[in-house]
């Protein structure tokens, strides 16, 4: 079977793509009189994501357990990503937001990404997508959050605590005179 290009020249079709455009429809049977006619349907359209997000992440760590699954060596090669798969099962949406460290996520996210290359189903793609979204938000969170309790805590003397104290409340010892010191 061959097809002329727009340059003229002749190029070889896909062996059998006629035949998978065939079977990717359905077949009607309808009767003309008496005699049988089968008849092509209309083309399936494949079913749509979800909208709400619950239901399109969980989809999505079914493709990816799916996905794992089928390459054994895969969950030993992939850590971060098995890690994660792990966590999306056990935790939910929890994962995203809290149990996994970003780390672990961007990893994650980059491996998924790898695999995308070879087997991008719909609900990979969607989860590979709120994975980047949650990585860049959190990491953002991260950026703008101000460091909060930072105590430093290490061993001295009992005569430098007291010298310390002292400085922290403002006591003046007995011996001090009340006058300010001159400047000179």
């Amino acid at each position: 079977m061959t097809a002329t290009s727009s340059q003229g020249k002749r190029t070889r079709r896909q062996p059998l793509a006629w035949l998978r455009g065939l079977l990717s429809r359905p077949l009607k049977l309808e009767r003309r009189g008496v005699q049988l006619h089968v008849v092509l349907g209309e083309a399936r359209q494949p079913p749509a994501l979800p909208t709400r997000p619950g239901e399109v992440l969980r989809q999505g760590h079914e493709a990816l357990r799916a996905l794992l699954t089928r390459h054994p060596d895969a969950r030993h090669l992939l850590r971060h990503l098995s890690f994660f798969e792990q966590a999306l099962g056990r935790h939910g949406s929890r994962a995203l937001r809290s149990e996994v460290p970003v780390q672990v996520l961007q990893r994650a996210h980059e491996q998924l990404e790898m695999l995308l290359r070879e087997d991008s189903t719909p609900e990979l793609i969607a989860l590979a997508a709120r994975l980047e979204r949650t990585v860049k938000d959190r990491r953002r969170a991260e950026e703008t959050a101000a460091p909060v309790g930072m105590v430093q805590v290490s061993e001295a003397s009992h005569s430098l605590f007291d010298e310390m104290e002292r400085s922290w409340t403002g006591n003046i010892p007995l011996g001090a005179s009340a006058a300010p010191p001159e400047r000179a």
